[in-house]
């Protein structure tokens, strides 16, 4: 058996710059072009959103008290007992629509993927390693003949191989909007103790039963995790496992193990993944990593089998797409797209750095084994001439966003965030700032390792977990779901931006703005009616379409308002609701309202018509209030103006002032009364008037009226007695 060459616990020899290797490829440098790539697909399996939510920082006291190796990642030997891969099999192959195809076979098809066509006769129309031409997404897939020989059909079983070794709590992976509710995984080694080790781990992305809810949907999942942290029993909590992973998620929920949560679904979300080792006589084989979907196939004569399907392993680009010495136009427009990661890629956390990768650049497969290895993307960054334009690149936008890291930190982080590089090609790796070295994954290879576990009693045997998962990664993830379980359903705080109060002209409308966060864990949307209703009949805070609203998020709402006539303080209030809920505190905007020099308020109108004829006018009579602190007169002047727009003559008269002699003193009222006259053309036109003093408009206006003109009605068109023209002679009884 060929073993990974063993890590030092202390960090290895670097260059003296990094920009020097072994040995250096000739070759000019590269200039980015300038490519769009598509980014419509970029997906990542081991990060997936709520690392960078307000969940990671926020203090939590239920995490203090969860206890990992319960509710995050379940080793004990007892637990694991209560699940089998036959059972898996089997019930993945009945959810299927072949009528009589066997657990037994389903697995033994994955294993045939890795064997060229035609395969295994009793497992037709499944993929293989020779389609097309031993390539996948236009990289090479090659064929592993010690895996595909667990396909060979034989006098004992091939899932009997198999054991459980760990189950899995990635409530991590939940994105923040709560789409899904993150992955729940089985972890199965073959023959436990065997110097031919192979793994298979079925990663199922569990659908959020109330997606309308948000990442609030997936509550009653994240309890039934925490709640084995308290279950004493290993009986109840190995009962309440098996249940969740094989019977349901939840009521009227399905199972975990589900061929819709695998990767036949309309978001290809959920997956297996295999660690495969398997070495054999002869030459000896790299230790790869692959991805599979569970899938419907339907084939052209009809039939829809139920078939692993070989597919890209994500955030996993091609090596050679780091060295510019690739100039084919997807490693170009790879590089490109690597500058837009580059500020994810600088959070100086290894727990919640990150990036995207498209899945157009993606590799069929992940090398783990060897510093000459296509994965290891450090050593083909650095094979390229120093000073390149992709690496000028990298630096420029580091200098941009204020990074002290250099290119090669970057590249480095990205191979650690590959299956390759998590799974101890990135052991002791520079990785830049306050994270430093990568850490040594001791336990070699995987995560989660087939022998039995240090520091346990022997009635209470568990399988090994590698340090970096106990010490790094578990320690984060139980931030997040201890926060979680932490955080109300529904919740706001009010961001005051100004602490000084705002002073208005009463009777004026003002442009106003109130800014809060979603503090709980249910998302905001229109679709759930979420809003802020005023407490005095007034304006609402009302979402925009489209507007999602997540937890940790602002939102601010801006709005016009009319301030009051009466002068002094002030207080708008509102309160947020859910679907007609009301939640959280009052939400406060206090304003000064003062008196203007001018002002006017509405004391009343004379009725306008709905409708007129061309020409035709009517009396319109309005009287107005001096709420200012300056005396009206005809002199200033202080007249009534048409609106819309201002001055405009469409009713025959555009100013209409005051009585020569009239004068209006603060408090007192006026009356303007005018004839109407309506415009030629037929159509509908506004019909709102304002004070003004001169130029400059003041008050309140008339209440605003659309009045349509009419052509005239005739002696053929009227009603006798009601609006006949008086020209019109009697109807002939």
């Amino acid at each position: 058996m060929r073993h990974h060459p063993p890590r030092s616990a202390a960090p290895p020899p670097r260059p003296s710059s990094w920009s020097r290797t072994a040995s250096r490829l000739a070759g000019a440098g590269l200039l980015l072009a300038s490519l769009n790539p598509a980014l419509a697909s970029a997906p990542h399996s081991e990060r997936g959103g709520l690392q960078t939510s307000a969940l990671a920082d926020q203090p939590s006291t239920t995490a203090a008290v969860l206890d990992p190796l319960r509710s995050l990642a379940i080793t004990d030997f007892q637990t694991l007992s209560l699940i089998s891969l036959q059972r898996v099999m089997d019930q993945l192959a009945q959810q299927g629509p072949t009528p009589g195809f066997t657990g037994e076979q389903l697995f033994r098809q994955l294993w045939d993927t890795q064997n060229p066509a035609p395969g295994q006769p009793d497992l037709p129309h499944g993929a293989h390693c020779s389609d097309n031409g031993g390539t996948l997404n236009g990289a090479p897939y090659t064929c592993r003949p010690n895996e595909g020989a667990e396909a060979i059909l034989g006098p004992e079983s091939v899932i009997a191989r198999y054991n459980p070794i760990g189950l899995f709590n990635r409530f991590d992976l939940a994105p923040p909007d709560g789409a899904h509710c993150g992955e729940y995984r089985i972890v199965f080694a073959r023959g436990l103790g065997s110097s031919r080790r192979n793994m298979v781990i079925f990663e199922a992305v569990v659908p959020n039963p109330r997606p309308d809810l948000g990442l609030e949907g997936c509550r009653p999942i994240a309890q039934t995790w925490a709640s084995l942290s308290t279950l004493t029993d290993p009986a109840a909590r190995g009962a309440l496992v098996k249940s969740f992973f094989m019977d349901a998620t939840g009521p009227g929920q399905p199972p975990v193990i589900h061929v819709n949560h695998l990767g036949n679904n309309a978001l290809s979300a959920g997956q297996i993944r295999t660690n495969q080792f398997l070495q054999g006589p002869g030459a000896s084989f790299p230790w790869l990593l692959r991805e599979f979907k569970l899938r419907q196939q339907c084939l052209p004569g009809g039939g829809c089998p139920l078939r692993f399907v070989p597919v890209t392993v994500k955030a996993n680009p091609r090596g050679d797409f780091f060295n510019v010495r690739n100039t084919s136009p997807l490693a170009v427009s790879f590089r490109a797209h690597f500058i837009t990661q580059v500020a994810s890629l600088a959070v100086n956390d290894i727990n919640r750095f990150n990036y995207e990768v498209p899945d157009l650049y993606n590799a069929a497969q992940s090398d783990s084994e060897g510093v000459l290895a296509s994965d290891n993307y450090l050593n083909e960054f650095l094979l390229a001439p120093p000073n390149n334009s992709f690496a000028q690149a990298i630096t420029t936008e580091l200098q941009r966003i204020g990074s002290t890291l250099r290119p090669e930190h970057l590249v480095a982080r990205a191979q650690s965030l590959s299956c390759a590089g998590c799974h101890n090609l990135s052991s002791n790796t520079d990785l830049g700032g306050p994270v430093s070295f990568f850490p040594d994954l001791r336990s070699a290879f995987t995560h989660n390792t087939e022998l039995p576990a240090d520091g346990f009693p022997p009635e209470d045997p568990h399988f090994t977990l590698s340090n970096m998962l106990q010490d790094t990664f578990l320690p984060f993830r139980q931030q997040l779901l201890g926060a979680f379980l932490d955080t109300p359903a529904l919740g706001v705080v009010q961001h005051h931006l100004d602490s000084r109060i705002r002073t208005v002209v009463a009777g004026q409308p003002f442009t106003a703005e109130v800014t809060v966060s979603n503090t709980g864990a249910t998302l905001w949307r229109p679709g759930n009616a979420t809003r802020g209703v005023s407490l005095e009949g007034g304006q609402d805070l009302t979402l925009a379409p489209g507007d999602t609203i997540l937890l940790g998020q602002r939102k601010t709402f801006t709005l016009t308002l009319t301030a009051p006539m009466t002068p002094g303080n002030k207080t708008y209030r509102w309160r947020m609701h859910l679907d007609g809920v009301p939640f959280g505190d009052e939400l406060r905007l206090p304003v000064f309202v003062k008196i203007p020099a001018f002002g006017a308020e509405l004391v009343s109108q004379s009725p306008v018509p709905d409708t007129v004829a061309n020409g035709e006018s009517f009396q319109f009579s309005v009287r107005m209030r001096n709420r200012g602190t300056t005396t009206w007169s005809p002199q200033m002047p202080v007249e009534l103006v048409s609106q819309h727009p201002t001055e405009n003559h469409l009713w025959g008269v555009a100013r209409i002032p005051l009585q020569p002699s009239q004068v209006v003193a603060p408090g007192e009222e006026a009356t303007f009364t005018f004839t109407a006259v309506a415009p030629d053309l037929t159509g509908s036109y506004p019909f709102e008037w304002r004070l003004a003093q001169g130029t400059s408009v003041f008050g309140q206006g008339t209440t605003p009226r659309t009045v349509v003109v009419s052509p005239p009605l005739t002696c053929d068109s009227c009603t006798w007695g009601l609006d006949c023209p008086q020209t019109c002679p009697p109807p002939i009884e």
